[in-house]
């Protein structure tokens, strides 16, 4: 019963329509990224913290630059703690490369507080409100009401809009509980199945404008012993307004919060169901009553594997109605919802395959119905623990890469990580993880020397099934080249040190940069051979030269050398005029390096145009043909340069 993304005609055509209006308004917008464990579950074979990485730096990538943006994230550093809320980037001009670096950053690990953080992204809106968009794949599981959140933002700060993505929320009740949010806002929900639904309802969101919120009324509900009869006790009721394809409510048992509209209301007790059809308007009515005229559907189970491994699968044989919607879930025995949801489609066979949960204990497997949310059978389901063992090098070096032995579960959602020490409670933080495919992985070794910890982490329920110490040892190395040289041109540069990975290079960066700095054109990775041909800055002033090893967090610089740049010199000659259509000798003198060039051009080009040229290397003088449009050029010396075109000399020419 998986929901794919709807977008009605007239919603598409607003959205396309404001997006003018969206870059000229310049709205702030705080992206809300839904980072606890069940995000390691799997759509299409990926994991899904995966798909919203790529989906989310994809959405900022389509936002005005001129706006705003702000990055909330849950879950991602503590399993259990419903406070694990955090705001990894304020309210500041839109940078999608690094909301992809926040994105990339993020490890499931926690609970599903969405109360907590929409109040928190909500918060940092001034009162001209402003977005918030909130990717999420669960239901609230700390105990919060987003609902009722959502109408008193609304009633707070009317100008803020909640747009919400239910990413792969399988059942109308998940799917519901969160669609409340865009509702009462004046938002947008939508229902994505896939990375490419993803990405699309992110992107569609960007520019949906704010839709106009009709307040709503509490309304009783009744069922009643056939029409006119009398209440019948403890009924759940569900409503689907009508041209919606989520419900209302579902699976509620008391007074309800409606807005206007059509509605079909049915009410199911554990033996009997019924349905009427109702509407809704201004001030009536003030209850809804519902017939209890048919039976429910009788349905069975039976679990042909009673007892299985934590995160395992249970083959469950079933009989029923097979109705739309009807589904077979797995459920805690007291009732609380698990963070990450285990059902299956009738469709999907008989028996199904029903995943276990990841945590030992007493579970139950149910049949729901559908349409009314009734659980029609239900029978025990027995979890046990699982283990897991690891064995890697007791020691490594920065940037090195360890292989790493291991035996486990192998869930799809189990992970292999390497984790830093934390101080005081804290949780360790992670250097860099691998799924646990296979019976190894190889994991680069970080940037800083120290005690680290080699981790099995059972995605579905966070818990360490194995752990074993790793010391990182300092790392050294030198480079050597010359102390001075002229701009444009090329040094030879000796080199050792450790290989890292393969974002290891020895190259030339202006002086004092940061550890993560490099000039495009001024380097070369690392290899065996330990020499490099260097090309020089063609900016004159002071460099070094560096020996970068690559980390699992980042880049180190383990030796550098002191490198002065002189100015490279060159001169042309030629005639003041020269007839159109013609050719042009031009004496010159420069350097001559490998891509340097004397061309004519327009004058008041730029310097990185060129008209007709001749490679400098083919010596002087050089022959150029004169255009046939009259008019003033400039005959110029082009060095080419690691970080661009330098024009070291020029004279005016006329072409008549």
């Amino acid at each position: 019963m998986k929901s794919m993304l709807r977008l009605a005609p007239a919603l598409l055509g607003g959205i396309l329509a404001s997006s003018t209006a969206l870059a000229q308004g310049a709205p702030a917008t705080v992206l809300v990224i839904d980072a606890s464990n069940s995000m390691w579950g799997r759509v299409d074979g990926r994991p899904k913290i995966e798909i919203a990485r790529e989906a989310v730096a994809s959405f900022a990538g389509v936002l005005p630059r001129s706006g705003r943006l702000g990055v909330v994230a849950y879950g991602h550093r503590r399993p259990t703690d419903c406070a694990d809320i955090e705001t990894l980037q304020p309210l500041t001009a839109v940078d999608p490369a690094r909301v992809k670096a926040i994105a990339d950053g993020l490890v499931p690990r926690g609970k599903t507080p969405i109360t907590a953080a929409l109040r928190q992204a909500a918060g940092s809106l001034d009162a001209k409100g402003g977005a918030v968009v909130i990717v999420t794949d669960g239901v609230e599981t700390c105990g919060g009401d987003p609902c009722a959140l959502a109408d008193e933002i609304k009633r707070r700060n009317g100008g803020i809009v909640a747009h919400v993505i239910g990413f792969d929320l399988r059942t109308a009740r998940e799917r519901a509980s969160v669609a409340c949010i865009a509702e009462r806002t004046g938002g947008t929900f939508v229902a994505a199945s896939g990375a490419a639904d993803l990405a699309g309802a992110l992107r569609a969101v960007a520019g949906a404008k704010a839709k106009a919120v009709v307040p709503a009324r509490t309304i009783a509900l009744e069922a009643t012993d056939g029409p006119g009869g009398k209440p019948v006790p403890g009924a759940s009721f569900t409503l689907q307004r009508r041209g919606e394809e989520l419900p209302a409510a579902s699976g509620v048992a008391g007074p309800v919060l409606l807005s206007p509209g059509l509605y079909r209301v049915s009410a199911a007790t554990t033996t009997r169901t019924g349905a009427v059809e109702v509407e809704v308007k201004a001030g009536a009515p003030d209850r809804i009553q519902v017939p209890l005229a048919g039976t429910l559907p009788k349905a069975d189970l039976a679990v042909l594997t009673p007892t299985v491994p934590a995160a395992g699968t249970a083959r469950v044989r079933w009989s029923g109605p097979a109705a739309e919607n009807d589904y077979v879930a797995v459920v805690r025995r007291d009732g609380e919802a698990l963070e990450t949801p285990s059902w299956a489609d009738l469709r999907e066979g008989n028996p199904l395959a029903v995943r276990a949960p990841g945590e030992a204990g007493a579970y139950e497997v149910t049949y729901v119905h559908g349409a009314t949310g009734s659980v029609l059978a239900r029978t025990p389901l027995t979890v046990t623990a699982v283990s897991a063992t690891l064995r890697a090098p007791a020691r490594a070096g920065m940037g090195d890469e360890i292989r790493v032995e291991f035996t486990g579960p192998k869930a799809a959602e189990d992970w292999i990580e390497l984790v830093a020490p934390a101080a005081g409670n804290a949780s360790p933080a992670s250097v860099t993880w691998q799924s646990a495919e296979g019976d190894h992985v190889t994991l680069r070794m970080p940037g800083k020397p120290g005690r680290y910890e080699v981790r099995y982490v059972m995605g579905l329920s966070q818990r360490v099934l194995a752990a074993v110490p790793v010391e990182v040892a300092a790392a050294s190395a030198t480079v050597s080249g010359p102390a001075r040289a002229v701009a444009g041109g090329t040094i030879e540069v000796a080199y050792k040190g450790p290989q890292g990975s393969s974002d290891t290079f020895v190259g030339i960066v202006p002086k004092g940069s940061g550890q993560e700095a490099f000039m495009a054109g001024a380097y070369e990775s690392w290899s065996e051979e330990g020499r490099a041909s260097l090309r020089v800055p063609g900016k004159p002033g002071s460099y070094e030269l560096r020996y970068v090893l690559g980390t699992a967090d980042g880049s180190r610089v383990l030796a550098s050398a002191p490198l002065e740049v002189a100015p490279a010199a060159a001169t042309v000659s030629a005639p003041d005029r020269v007839r159109r259509g013609g050719t042009l000798a031009v004496a010159f003198t420069g350097p001559k390096w490998e891509r340097d060039f004397v061309t004519l051009v327009r004058a008041g080009r730029s310097d990185g145009d060129s008209g007709t040229y001749r490679e400098a290397g083919e010596g002087s003088p050089a022959t150029l043909d004169v255009p046939d449009e009259p008019g003033a050029y400039e005959v110029r010396y082009v060095m080419d340069a690691p970080e661009g075109q330098v024009v070291l000399a020029r004279k005016a020419v006329r072409v008549d």
